[in-house]
């Protein structure tokens, strides 16, 4: 009987097991992959879903009233009016965002309530965090040709279109109406997108198919999940009012109730959370007073713009004179993904930052502020024939649409960068360049970022509960209950115990200016990749340059000299011939070139540090030895370790990290915050680091 039983749970172990692989491997292969909703139109401009045989809104309704049933089943049915009038800040998850019209008819009504509108000052304006997922998300087109119907929704619906998120899995936040609405797209299915998401949240809209056609968007593991993720006092509503819906709400802890329903749907139902949330991690009580950001870079900048979005006090420390004095500082930078065979974490953070960056960018932009910036596209050519048949597997198996990536011949990645080019490649249509101080300058001048320059915090140690940080000569420059570090390699001077996992690499950039180029040079008209990287500036009359041609760089490990040196001009002179012959300059014209040299931090494993720092590691120069082993270092925060990659993810980690502080759902998936986790190198990981 023992053996039986033995043998009935090994084979549970291994069914589970097989599942689990298979699992693992569909993950891995089609991480990346989505595909977009088939929408067909009847005469009367309606749309209806092809895929799942249903319609997006009641017919019966019509066009016009479509809106008004929106309003009544999910605006009224969750009570957001009593929390609109109020004043309250608000975090709402959708299941199944379909045609975006409940999100834009919550917006409008959360942007037009009398107690916004009378908040003149953007520190008393509540903010409307709106997560929705979606596995098959609309077309741009689509969705702006019916959002067109309601005059009124089409200002906040233009603005969402034009920071529309790619069609790749995972977590898309985008900023809206000035940062008062905080909408973030999950692109997933929903038992893949809900373990991955934690926080509290005040209302739930079930917005899905209805059961019969869509029956894994009403499962019982599902409404487990939203009682989970819920606020104490949650509100649900929902168009269905089907028994078993409203049974399994009862089971996950919810109060159901059985409501008149809008149009010729006789009934619907609302529901409340009778229990308190079983949260991943608790949510923080309150947002902090005040935090203080070491580092003027991009890590520091973006953190501390975040945090002034929420209307968080930041003061910013940097040791140099003035902003983007390490690697943030180079004149020109790319910001592209990096594209993997199993769509791994490095994939996906470049994709998901990528729309994040360029949303950013163009809203600054759009506001005035002057930044050399360009998003018409990048070419990431292959390095050799080998690494050019990886690629093209790649491509075959990601399947990606060309709006994310297309892998493309010579002829035609010649015809795109405007020179000749001689190896296959991918082009990114939608990634770009920037000149990283313009952007660190229009992030501190638009959010009013205090930064004291020439300040080196030399020590931190934990006094009476907060921290206290103190110059070379020992005068107390702050005390503050929450720390970010994020200032590249002089974060493990502060730190010693994440030393041995960081990687420290000199590079050296080199440029032209166009005035010193011959006049028959061509010219790039999109930045080129491949061992190195190349890319031609614009003319900037007011700032008295004729443009540049930016390209580079070098790579020494280990080494962090800044001095300039030639050997190093002359192989980033390879390293554009390599890209081009026709780039490559002449020795004279090289005599002419400038150069810049700063250093690269990185983690072992290639990824950013971001979160709360652990302690127990060790004693944090006196300052973590009073904190028991495993514990949280309270108030401690790290973004650092970005290598190569901070402009394409570094507006993305700024705002997640802001999240985290100020104890909101998460803007990363779980998997993704806990693999960038400073707490990953476990004592273990961090002595065999220390090794290498």
């Amino acid at each position: 009987m023992l053996e039986g039983l033995a043998l009935c749970r090994l084979g549970h172990f291994l069914l589970w097991f097989i599942t689990l692989i298979i699992n693992e491997l569909k993950t891995s292969q089609k991480h990346c992959q989505l595909e977009l909703a088939e929408v067909a139109w009847s005469d009367e401009g309606l749309p209806l879903s092809l895929r799942y045989g249903d319609i997006y809104f009641s017919h019966t309704a019509g066009i016009l009233g479509a809106l008004a049933e929106k309003q009544a089943v999910f605006i009224e049915g969750t009570q957001l009016p009593a929390r609109l009038a109020a004043g309250l800040s608000t975090a709402v998850l959708e299941l199944g965002f379909g045609t975006g019209l409940s999100f834009l008819c919550t917006g409008w009504a959360w942007l037009n309530e009398p107690v916004q509108q009378a908040a003149k000052e953007p520190a008393f304006r509540p903010v409307l965090n709106f997560y929705s997922i979606e596995k098959h998300p609309w077309h741009c087109a689509d969705f702006l040709r019916l959002a067109a119907a309601w005059p009124q929704l089409l200002p906040l619906a233009q603005e969402l279109a034009d920071q529309w998120p790619q069609p790749v899995a995972g977590f898309h936040r985008r900023f809206l109406a000035g940062g008062r609405i905080a909408l973030t797209l999950i692109y997933g299915d929903v038992d893949s997108a809900l373990p991955q998401l934690h926080g509290s949240f005040d209302a739930f809209y079930l917005d899905g198919f209805s059961p019969s056609k869509n029956a894994a968007m009403w499962s019982d593991g599902v409404f487990r999940a939203l009682a989970r993720l819920g606020a104490p006092g949650a509100r649900l509503a929902t168009y269905s009012s089907a028994r078993a819906v409203a049974n399994g709400l009862m089971a996950a802890g919810f109060l159901v109730e059985k409501v008149p329903g809008t149009g010729l749907k006789k009934h619907q139902l609302v529901a409340q959370l009778r229990v308190l949330p079983r949260s991943r991690r608790p949510p923080t009580s309150a947002r902090p007073q005040a935090v203080v950001v070491i580092g003027a870079g991009v890590a520091g900048m973006t953190t501390a713009q975040a945090l002034h979005r929420r209307h968080v006090p930041v003061e910013v420390f940097e040791q140099a004179p003035l902003l983007g004095a390490g690697a943030s500082g180079n004149p020109a930078g790319i910001i592209s993904p990096l594209l993997s065979l199993d769509c791994n974490a490095t994939t996906r953070l470049t994709l998901m930052g990528l729309g994040f960056m360029r949303a950013e960018i163009l809203k600054l932009k759009h506001a005035g502020f002057e930044i050399a910036a360009d998003f018409s596209g990048v070419i990431a050519l292959a390095r050799d024939e080998a690494h050019a048949l990886r690629q093209a597997q790649i491509a075959r198996e990601l399947g990606l649409s060309g709006a994310v990536a297309r892998w493309c011949t010579p002829e035609e990645l010649s015809a795109l960068a405007g020179v000749p080019l001689a190896l296959p490649g991918w082009w990114y249509s939608r990634a770009g360049w920037l000149a990283p101080v313009d952007w660190l300058a229009a992030m501190q001048s638009a959010a009013q970022i205090k930064v004291m320059y020439t300040t080196e915090v030399a020590r931190l140690s934990w006094v009476d509960g907060a921290w206290v940080g103190t110059g070379a000569c020992g005068a107390r420059l702050f005390k503050s209950a929450q720390v970010v570090l994020a200032n590249a390699e002089q974060a493990a001077r502060l730190v010693p115990e994440i030393a041995p996992c960081l990687t420290v690499c000199r590079g050296q950039v080199s440029w032209l200016e166009q005035a010193f180029l011959p006049i028959d040079s061509p010219r790039l008209r999109v930045p080129v990749m491949r061992e190195g990287y190349a890319l031609d500036t614009p003319a900037r009359a007011a700032r008295g340059n004729s443009g540049m041609r930016v390209f580079g760089a070098s790579f020494k490990p280990g080494e962090v000299d800044l001095a300039i040196r030639a050997a190093e001009q002359e192989d980033n002179a390879e390293r554009l011939r390599a890209i081009c012959a026709a780039l490559a300059p002449s020795a004279q014209a090289m005599s002419g070139a400038s150069a810049r040299v700063a250093l690269r931090v990185a983690s072992r494993d290639r990824l950013p540090l971001l979160g709360a720092l652990q302690g127990g590691l060790g004693a944090l120069q006196g300052g973590l030895g009073d904190l028991q082993g495993g514990q949280l270092a309270p108030g401690l925060w790290l973004n650092v370790g970005h290598g190569a990659r901070g402009l394409t993810w570094g507006a993305l980690l700024g705002e997640t990290l802001a999240a985290m502080l100020c104890g909101e759902p998460n803007v990363l998936p779980l998997a993704l915050e806990k693999a960038l986790s400073p707490n990953r190198f476990t004592a273990r990981t961090l002595g065999s680091c220390a090794e290498q």
